[in-house]
């Protein structure tokens, strides 16, 4: 038997990924997981923890938004 492939819906946006459409939308996850990625390299790669880096970027770049 043949194995089809789930194909999801064309909108436009890639999938998890939140396009903004204005100022105050919500950082994207790239943007996200780019900063978080320079806290991860500025530690020379040790220590810390991936999801604190991640929610410090996410609410560094809410922060930045609202200035």
């Amino acid at each position: 038997m043949k194995r089809t492939k789930s194909v999801e819906p064309k909108t436009g946006v890639s999938a998890g990924v939140m396009e903004p459409d204005d100022d105050m939308s919500a950082p994207t996850q790239e943007a996200i997981a780019n900063l978080a990625y320079t806290y991860w390299e500025a530690r020379g790669g040790k220590g810390g923890s991936p999801w604190e880096d991640w929610f410090r970027a996410e609410q560094e770049l809410i922060r930045r938004k609202e200035l």
